[in-house]
């Protein structure tokens, strides 16, 4: 660590985490004593594992029941506007 408090990844750990010779962000996880690092896709990664055991086989997406809902909806009014006529 620097003086200024800036930590140096020696080039063989870059290497390693695939970010040799490119601008990163790397992010830090204190898990008691120690500090594991890893980069943003790899968290994004590791999160979406970890939903989608949350989330049961099978089941629909709320983005999917919102946009059949409101196509309902506009087949309901579609249906009314014709009854008008």
């Amino acid at each position: 660590m620097t003086e200024n408090g800036r930590l140096v990844i020696p080039a063989a750990l870059r290497t390693r985490l695939g970010v040799a010779g490119q601008r990163h962000d790397i992010f830090f996880e204190i898990r008691g004593s120690e500090v594991i690092l890893t980069t943003k896709m790899r968290a994004l990664r590791r999160a979406q594992e970890r939903l989608v055991g949350i989330v049961s086989a099978g089941s629909q997406l709320i983005s999917e029941e919102l946009i059949e809902d409101r196509r309902a909806e506009a087949r309901r009014e579609s249906e009314d506007g014709q009854d008008r006529s």
